[in-house]
């Protein structure tokens, strides 16, 4: 006895989006032969074994065809069901609805994949899977019955070993005919009548409108609209000679297309249906005119196209899909930045900002200013840096009565003014080279003024006076340069020798030490160097011990710094 129906399922759960089987009954049994016919037994509602399974894309592929990968739902849908016992024959499987048919669903597509074993019985023991919709009288509806079962070649099939499979393959219904009828759709699957093999499928449905669709048609720049037939044919054939179905046909207000379809039956290869359509294409829209105004450098967006340059341009912007994309006519002009020159001197030393922009060398530099409601400004500038270099003679020894020369190193000619201090002793205060005659140790300062810019620079020499006495500078400036290039002791006549010399870094190690060294003499001094590598600039003590013609020995302690 079949179960009465119950049920009727709506096109949101026609295949199983719910994740449930909602409006569908499941029900199971025996399938035997009598004679030459499959007989199926006791319909009995529920599920038995592995039967009535809904599967979800996560799971993969059919596990027992590797051949090729059959997903278990098909490409699109998030669920599926599948139907038949997976172990062994003697079994099936049925699902059953009833459906509504309403203007908007008089297209009903399904889809199936089915795996069958071959067992080389008779056709009608051989598992199975059949497709079937009646309408309200129980009548099969013309084109909508499909049957398979395992043999050694199937139309549409595959084979692996002893299996024969077909991967997902989608059919379709014309119910234009049925609109306000309730009709039933049926599918099953079975293993063989004599036990041991096994026959099941997997089925998804969905509804569709029984019509062709055109597709968006944007008459500013598309050339052809496309016209498409519903999909799950097994053949196509549209008025214009085209075999596929979509195509494209020029864009002709009131044009009439058909196409005629036949969808794939297992007993009725003849089955036929026609949709027609008529094209209907909107007018074109004159170009959406646009200004806009950028500065010289800046860019202007507008949809995926990007100007830099004054024009006219005709752009096109996307509005997504759906919708014809906009033309935009667009008149840009490009505005010129502000541009200033200047010449700028410094000293050395010394830096000149302009804007957030800091300069110290010379060259010429380009700074842009932001300007509220304006184009910005370039401000382009010209700086030289003067410098003013000074070096002086180093500390000497003279004797009482006597004179010295002392001599600036600085530039020469141009605005500079020299000062030297104190004045007593010399021959010339105001001038880069003057001569000495101190009456007692004296530290003369040089200071060299660009009157212009304002720079000053100093230096410092001492001039030591005495009969018997001896002097340790203390700065000197090992650059190669010739001047003031090593530490070295001076002393008078009275000195015999430098008995010995020590200097010391800032954590007391000793990096220079010699004995018995000639006294004024440069090349007896300290270069700095430490192992053979240039010592840090910075400040060192050394210890000196002297020894004068009489034998007396005088020590002394100081600190010398180094200047690179």
């Amino acid at each position: 006895m079949i179960p009465a129906l119950g049920q009727t399922v709506d096109c949101g759960n026609l295949g199983f989006e719910e994740g449930t089987t909602r409006g569908w009954v499941l029900t199971n049994g025996v399938v035997s032969d009598v004679g030459t016919q499959a007989v199926f037994g006791s319909e009995n509602a529920g599920t038995f074994e592995n039967g009535h399974r809904l599967m979800q894309p996560g799971e993969g592929n059919d596990p027992k065809i590797t051949a090729e990968a059959i997903p278990v739902v098909p490409p699109g849908s998030n669920y599926a069901i599948r139907i038949g016992n997976v172990t062994r024959g003697t079994r099936y499987d049925r699902i059953r609805t009833s459906m509504l048919i309403t203007p908007d669903n008089t297209l009903l597509q399904y889809k199936f994949a089915v795996i069958l074993q071959n067992p080389n019985h008779e056709p009608y023991q051989q598992p199975g899977f059949s497709l079937r919709i009646t309408d309200k009288s129980g009548s099969t509806i013309a084109c909508s019955f499909y049957n398979v079962t395992a043999s050694g070649s199937i139309d549409g099939f595959r084979n692996q070993g002893d299996l024969r499979y077909r991967n997902w393959t989608t059919g379709a219904v014309d119910l234009r005919d049925f609109i306000g009828q309730t009709i039933t759709i049926e599918a099953t699957a079975h293993g063989c009548t004599e036990r041991g093999h096994f026959g099941y499928a997997y089925f998804d449905a969905q509804c569709l409108k029984a019509e062709i669709t055109q597709g968006l048609f944007c008459p500013a720049y598309d050339q052809t609209v496309t016209l498409k037939a519903p999909d799950g044919f097994a053949s196509y054939q549209w008025s214009n000679g085209a075999t596929t179905a979509t195509i494209q046909v020029p864009p002709s207000q009131g044009a009439r297309y058909w196409v005629k379809v036949k969808p794939y039956s297992s007993l009725n290869a003849s089955c036929e249906f026609q949709f027609d359509h008529v094209v209907s294409v909107p007018p074109a829209e004159a170009p959406t005119p646009h200004a806009a105004a950028i500065c010289e450098g800046d860019a202007f967006r507008l949809g995926d196209s990007t100007y830099t340059r004054a024009g006219t341009y005709l752009t096109r912007v996307r509005r997504g899909a759906g919708r014809c994309d906009s033309l935009v006519r667009l008149t840009l002009s490009v505005r010129p930045l502000g541009r200033f020159s200047e010449k700028i001197t410094i000293c050395e030393g010394q830096s000149y900002r302009i804007g957030s922009a800091e300069y110290r060398s010379s060259g010429t530099y380009t700074t842009r200013f932001a300007r509220t409601g304006k184009c910005d400004s370039l401000v382009t500038t010209e700086l030289t840096v003067r410098p003013l270099n000074l070096a002086v003679s180093r500390d000497t020894l003279i004797r009482p009565g006597t004179r010295t020369l002392l001599q600036a190193g600085g530039p020469s000619g141009g605005p500079y003014r020299y000062t030297w201090s104190p004045e007593s002793g010399l021959s010339c205060p105001t001038c880069p080279v003057t001569w000495a005659a101190p009456d007692s140790t004296t530290r003369y300062t040089v200071t060299v003024e660009d009157t212009e810019l304002g720079c000053v620079r100093t230096a410092s020499v001492v001039l030591t006076v005495g009969h018997c006495v001896f002097f340790a500078p203390d700065a000197f400036t090992p650059n190669g340069d010739g001047t003031n290039d090593q530490f070295f002791i001076q002393g008078t006549a009275c000195v015999r020798q430098i008995r010995e010399l020590i200097i010391y870094d800032r954590w007391g190690e000793v990096i220079y030490h010699r004995k018995n060294l000639p006294p004024s003499q440069p090349d007896s001094g300290w270069n700095g160097l430490y192992k053979e590598a240039l010592a840090e600039a910075g400040v060192y003590a050394y210890r000196v011990a002297v020894e004068f013609v009489n034998g007396q020995v005088v020590q002394q302690r100081g600190t010398v710094t180094l200047l690179r």
